[in-house]
């Protein structure tokens, strides 16, 4: 087994501090200061070394660590966590932003495709149909699930798309148990299909 190597790296951190200590005095060797003139503000610094105050770090540190707010984490294992969460249809009502973060992953948007409650989200962010048809797999579960009228009538743009690049898809989007609805509602998307197939 491998020892970590703590001992290493506090040595070298040990030997960065005193690099950083005796820079000043470096300077003040240099050949501008070696005829006799001294510089006094690097003496001060070499007499009393002081640490720089509690604010001035606390300030340092918040002006350079990012501002989290509005911003949502985009992790992979997340993403899936979500999107197999019966309840995302009620965090999707309260933030839209987190569907778009899962439709980043392709496997998490098939996931999301799959979603029983796709309607619900659809109508919580109305591109969603987009996001989806981003992905082949996420394309093919949109047009198999029961719901897939309510994300489509919203948005039909991603559809169009999705037919546009895979015309394959077309026949599976005919055999879906809505398809007739959907034609119903928007008579330009069984026109389009029929100009596919």
């Amino acid at each position: 087994m491998r020892r970590p190597n703590v001992l290493t790296l506090s040595v070298a951190f040990a030997l960065v501090q005193l690099a950083n200590t005796f820079v000043p005095a470096l300077a003040e060797d240099s050949p501008a200061t070696s005829s006799g003139a001294q510089t006094p503000a690097l003496h001060g610094q070499l007499d009393n070394p002081s640490p720089p105050a509690a604010s001035q770090q606390a300030s340092a540190r918040s002006s350079q660590t990012p501002s989290a707010a509005g911003k949502v984490k985009l992790d992979r294992s997340i993403a899936y966590s979500m999107a197999r969460d019966p309840w995302l249809y009620k965090t999707a009502a309260a933030d839209p932003s987190v569907l778009e973060s899962i439709c980043k992953y392709a496997g998490a948007a098939k996931l999301l495709a799959k979603n029983r409650h796709l309607g619900d989200l659809a109508e919580s962010d109305h591109y969603l149909c987009r996001r989806l048809t981003r992905w082949r797999g996420a394309t093919l579960a949109l047009v198999r699930n029961p719901q897939a009228d309510r994300v489509i009538a919203l948005d039909p743009e991603g559809i169009y798309r999705a037919i546009d690049l895979h015309p394959s898809i077309a026949y599976v989007l005919a055999k879906n148990i809505m398809f007739h609805q959907m034609i119903t509602e928007n008579p330009d998307l069984g026109k389009f299909i029929a100009s596919h197939m």
